[in-house]
C-alpha cells in the first residue's frame, strides 16, 4: 500500500475488538483493512470519508452490508486465499478424531495405558460436505486422495460441477443418512444459523463425526452436546464455537472428551495469511485508484461509484 502512495496508519483494535475503539479509530479513514471488528451502523455511524472496507478473510458476517451499500462503501473479501489452509485443517481435525491423536498423546506423556481405542481408516469412510465453495472443493480433492467416497449437498452449485470433481451430488437427507463424517463449509446467514440442530444430528449416522471449520453459529451447541454425550455421535472436531473464546454452552461443549477443539485457527498459516493480506491491500489500492477490485461483496456499489 505504501508503494502505491497510500499513507498507512496502524490503528489496531485491542483483543476482543471492542466497539467503542472501533467507533473511534475508523473516523477519518479512507480505507479499512478489517479483521473481526463489528462493522455496523453503530461503529460506522460517524465515518464520512470511508470508501472501502477490505475484509482480511472470507467471512463478512460482522459487516453490515446494507449500511455500507447505502453509504457507498465498497466491501471486499478474500475468497480462496485460505482454501488450502482450511481444507488441510478440516482433515487435521478429522484425522485427530478418527485416530484418537489427542487421547494417544495424553496417554504417552502421562504414562497412562499404552493404548487407545481403535480408530478408523479414512479410505473405508464416506465423507459428506454441507457446502462446496472454494474451501469445499479443496476438501473434496483431499478426500479423494484418501480414497474416500464423497457426498456433497449444495443447492447453489451445479450437480455436474460436483460430479466433475469426483464427488456425488446428493440431497440433504441422503448425505445425513450415509456419511460417516460431515464437514461444514456453509456461510453463516439467517437461513443457516443453527442449521445443525437436533433433527439434523438425529438424522446423522450413529457413530459418525461432525467437523466445523466454518462458523460456530451454524451449530445448535446444546443439541450437539446431547448428541455427543449420548454416544450418537462419536466425536466432533470444532475450529469455531458460537462464542469465541468459548464461554457458557460453548465452553461446556469444547470440554467434552470426544470433542477436539481449536481456536478458530484454520486459516492461520503463513501462506494463507500472506495471500489474504496482499489481496485485501490490493482491493484498497484498486478502489482508491478508481478501479473495481476483484472480490466485491456488495457489487451494486460499484455502479453507484462508477468503478469499472
Amino acid at each position: 500500500m505504501e508503494k502505491a502512495g497510500l499513507e498507512v496508519v496502524a490503528k489496531h483494535a485491542k483483543p476482543g475488538w471492542p466497539d467503542d475503539e472501533t467507533r473511534e479509530k475508523v473516523v477519518g479513514l479512507d480505507a479499512l483493512l478489517a479483521g473481526a471488528e463489528n462493522l455496523n451502523a453503530d461503529t460506522l455511524g460517524h465515518v464520512d470519508t470511508l470508501k472501502v472496507i477490505a475484509r482480511n478473510g472470507v467471512g463478512y458476517d460482522k459487516v453490515d452490508l446494507d449500511f455500507c451499500t447505502e453509504r457507498g462503501i465498497v466491501v471486499t473479501f478474500t475468497p480462496g486465499a485460505m482454501a488450502d489452509a482450511v481444507a488441510d485443517h478440516a482433515f487435521a481435525l478429522l484425522l485427530g478424531m478418527t485416530r484418537q491423536l489427542v487421547c494417544g498423546d495424553r496417554n504417552v506423556k502421562e504414562q497412562g495405558a499404552y493404548d487407545v481405542p481403535i480408530g478408523e481408516d479414512l479410505s473405508a469412510m464416506t465423507l459428506g460436505l454441507m457446502g462446496c465453495g472454494r474451501i469445499g472443493a479443496e476438501v473434496v480433492h483431499r478426500a479423494l486422495g484418501f480414497r474416500m467416497r464423497v457426498l456433497v449437498h449444495d443447492p447453489w452449485v451445479d450437480a455436474a460441477k460436483i460430479e466433475a470433481m469426483g464427488a456425488e451430488a446428493v440431497d440433504r437427507e441422503t448425505l445425513l443418512a450415509q456419511a460417516d463424517a460431515i464437514t461444514l463449509h456453509t456461510p453463516l446467514m439467517d437461513s443457516t444459523k443453527n442449521m445443525v440442530d437436533g433433527d439434523f444430528l438425529a438424522a446423522m449416522r450413529a457413530g459418525s463425526y461432525l467437523i466445523n471449520t466454518a462458523r460456530g453459529g451454524l451449530v445448535d451447541e446444546e443439541a450437539l452436546i446431547k448428541a455427543l454425550k449420548s454416544g450418537h455421535l462419536a466425536g466432533a472436531g470444532l475450529d469455531c464455537q458460537a462464542t469465541e473464546p468459548p464461554t457458557g454452552t460453548s465452553l461446556e461443549l469444547v470440554r467434552l472428551d470426544n470433542v477436539l477443539a481449536q481456536p478458530h485457527s484454520g486459516s492461520k498459516t503463513n501462506a494463507a495469511r500472506e495471500r489474504m493480506s496482499i489481496w485485501a491491500a490490493q482491493s484498497i489500492i484498486d478502489v482508491l485508484a478508481g478501479k473495481a477490485p476483484e472480490y466485491v461483496v456488495n457489487k451494486e456499489v460499484l455502479e453507484k461509484l462508477g468503478l469499472k
